[in-house]
C-alpha cells in the first residue's frame, strides 16, 4: 500500500514514482489518465489508487513498453502485465533452461531486505557480503541476487518500498559485484573470448548487466562494458574495434517486444562476421528470436552462460 494520505499533490506523485510533472499532464490531455481531482485552490490532487498504477506503469516503461500501449490500461490490466513478467523472470524458458537452483523463499528475501527498510545501509552491505562469501560468487549471483531482485521490483510495485531506497540497494550491489570482478585474474589465454556487454537504447538495467558480466569473468573471459544504453550503430563499431568474439545484450523481463525484435533486427546485419550476439534476459520476446540467425544466441538463464563459453572455445 502507499503511504498514508489518500491523495497526492503532482509534486508528491513525481516523487512517489519517479514520472515528471510535465509527462503527467501529458498523459492526462492525451490519454484521458491520470484524472486529478482539484483542491480548493484549483490544485491537482491524485487519488492513491491513480498513483499506484503510475507505479504500475513506470515499472512496464522502464522495460520498454511504450506509453500509448500502457497508459490507459486499467488497474488489473497492468497488474496482469506485471505478472506476467514477474513469471517470466522466475521461470526459464526454452530447451537449454535449467533451474539456477531452489527457489529463494519470500521470508527470507524479506529478511535480507529489512536492513534497507529499516535505513542501515552498514547491515545491508554486510549481510550481502556474508552471501557473497559463503556461496561463492557464481550461486550467489543466480541463486540469491536474481530472486532477490525480483522481491525488490515488487516490493515497489506495492508501495512498500521507495523509488531512492531500491536505488540504494541498486548501488549496493553494484558496489559488491564491481569489488568482486576486480579481484578476478584478468584471462591472457588465446582461447578466452573477448566480451562485449551493453543493452540497447531504452533498456535502461545496469544491475543485470553487471551480475551478467560478473558470470562471463569467473568463465574466464575477457569482458569489456560499455554501460547500458549503447547507440546499435556504437555496438556495430565498438565490436569491430575491440575485435569482440561476442557481443552480450541483457533485457530485462519487461522488455518490450519491439524493442527486442527491432533492435535485434537492426543490429545483427551490422555486427562483424565473427562476432557473436548473445542475447539474455527473461523478456518473453527473446523466446521468438531463437534459432533466427547463425549469429544469434539466446540466453534462457544465467547458467547457460557458462554452457555458452564452453561452445565457443570447443568451437574454436
Amino acid at each position: 500500500m502507499l503511504r498514508g494520505a489518500a491523495s497526492f499533490g503532482i509534486a508528491a506523485v513525481e516523487r512517489e514514482t519517479g514520472l515528471s510533472k510535465d509527462l503527467l499532464r501529458v498523459w492526462e490531455r492525451r490519454y484521458g489518465f491520470p484524472q486529478p481531482e482539484r483542491d480548493a485552490l484549483g490544485e491537482r490532487l491524485y487519488p492513491a489508487e491513480q498513483v499506484q498504477r503510475l507505479r504500475w506503469i513506470k515499472r512496464l516503461l522502464d522495460g520498454g513498453h511504450r506509453p500509448s500501449r500502457v497508459v490507459a490500461l486499467t488497474a488489473q490490466a497492468l497488474q496482469e502485465r506485471l505478472q506476467q513478467a514477474q513469471m517470466q523472470m522466475q521461470t526459464p524458458s526454452g530447451p537449454q533452461a535449467r533451474s539456477a537452483g531452489l527457489p529463494l523463499p519470500t521470508a527470507e528475501a524479506d529478511a535480507l531486505l529489512a536492513p534497507l527498510l529499516a535505513h542501515e545501509l552498514y547491515l545491508l552491505h554486510e549481510s550481502l557480503q556474508a552471501q557473497l562469501l559463503k556461496r561463492g560468487l557464481g550461486p550467489y549471483v543466480t541463486d540469491l541476487l536474481s530472486p532477490l531482485i525480483q522481491r525488490v521490483g515488487q516490493l515497489w510495485s506495492e508501495g512498500r518500498l521507495q523509488i531512492y531506497e531500491e536505488h540504494l540497494f541498486t548501488e549496493a550491489v553494484q558496489q559488491q559485484l564491481r569489488r568482486a570482478i576486480a579481484m578476478l585474474p584478468v584471462p591472457r589465454r588465446e582461447d578466452q573470448p573477448r566480451v562485449l556487454l551493453s543493452t540497447l537504447p531504452g533498456e535502461e538495467h545496469a544491475l543485470g548487466l553487471l551480475m551478467v558480466q560478473s558470470l562471463f569473468a569467473l568463465e574466464g573471459c575477457y569482458c569489456i562494458s560499455l554501460g547500458v544504453q549503447t547507440p546499435i550503430g556504437d555496438l556495430a563499431e565498438a565490436a569491430r574495434s575491440q575485435n569482440a568474439d561476442v557481443l552480450a545484450l541483457s533485457f530485462s523481463a519487461f522488455a518490450s517486444a519491439s524493442l527486442v525484435d527491432d533492435g535485434l533486427s537492426t543490429l545483427l546485419p551490422l555486427l562483424p562476421e565473427h562476432t557473436e550476439l548473445w542475447a539474455g534476459g527473461s523478456a518473453s520476446a527473446l523466446r521468438r528470436m531463437a534459432g533466427r540467425w547463425p549469429q544469434l544466441q539466446v540466453i534462457a538463464s544465467l547458467p547457460q552462460i557458462a554452457d555458452e563459453v564452453r561452445r565457443w572455445r570447443a568451437s574454436r
